[in-house]
């Protein structure tokens, strides 16, 4: 679809709008600057191949647009700037993108998801952000050092960071956050003694990080936490801090399952 394929129709009623296609190249249609009620909008690429997405600048007009998805697209260079017209959402989830380093200008986003994003190779800072989720980006290799200044969030999801060898000594600044995820992070080494200023943490899923062996001392200062998942060699010593001082704390297990069962689905 280019710019001149789309019929020019009106609706200033609409809240909501999905956009399926299979093309490599795609247009944004000219009449999404009628609808001035729109809400959320979801851009979704069925091709095999990542297709290249022009014409975000339809969207400057659409101020209650708060909630956008987009998957399996490329931002050309010269739409870049036009990325800025989305500075009122509040919810971005990015998928099998590329081309989207000027993610950190979303100053209001609340809920933030990048899944399978190639040339993400450092995670942007974004003061406001609830809830955070980074996974399946397999060349991010560190946190910002000012991580901590996120200082609002209540939910950290790393999973699936191969090349991430350890977190931000900051990360005990974020004293509001409830669940943190490092799942899957084969190359995260150590955990900070600053994890332990984090008062609030609830639940912490940590399976499958193959290369962390020990856990800090500062764990045991967790007292808020009610929920560890992890593999046995570190649950042994979440027991052992469980025991000294944190009693409600429920250690879950998971062994390691090597299977082909997903074949005969």
């Amino acid at each position: 679809m280019e710019e001149n394929d789309w019929y020019n129709m009106n609706f200033p009623e609409t809240e909501a709008l999905l956009l399926f296609f299979t093309s490599t190249e795609y247009f944004l249609p000219q009449f999404l600057k009628s609808m001035k009620k729109l809400k959320f909008l979801m851009i979704f690429n069925c091709g095999t191949n990542k297709a290249t997405l022009q014409g975000l600048h339809v969207l400057s007009s659409l101020t209650q647009l708060k909630s956008v998805r987009l998957e399996r697209l490329i931002l050309p260079l010269v739409e870049k700037q036009g990325i800025e017209t989305l500075q009122n959402i509040e919810k971005l989830s990015l998928s099998l993108c590329q081309g989207f380093e000027n993610i950190s200008a979303f100053a209001t986003l609340r809920d933030f998801n990048l899944d399978y994003i190639n040339d993400l190779e450092e995670l942007p800072i974004m003061p406001s952000t609830l809830s955070c989720s980074i996974t399946n980006c397999h060349r991010l290799q560190k946190l910002p050092y000012d991580f901590g200044n996120m200082s609002n969030l209540r939910m950290l999801k790393l999973s699936a960071l191969p090349r991430l060898e350890q977190l931000p000594v900051s990360i005990g600044k974020l004293v509001r956050l409830e669940y943190l995820d490092i799942s899957l992070c084969e190359g995260l080494k150590e955990l900070s003694k600053e994890i332990g200023q984090l008062k609030n943490l609830r639940e912490f899923d940590m399976r499958e990080c193959s290369s962390l062996t020990t856990l800090p001392s500062a764990v045991c200062e967790l007292n808020s936490l009610k929920l560890v998942t992890c593999d046995e060699t570190i649950g042994k010593q979440w027991l052992q801090a469980k025991n000294i001082s944190i009693p409600e704390l429920k250690v879950e297990i998971v062994e390691t399952c090597f299977s082909l069962d997903w074949l005969d689905e």
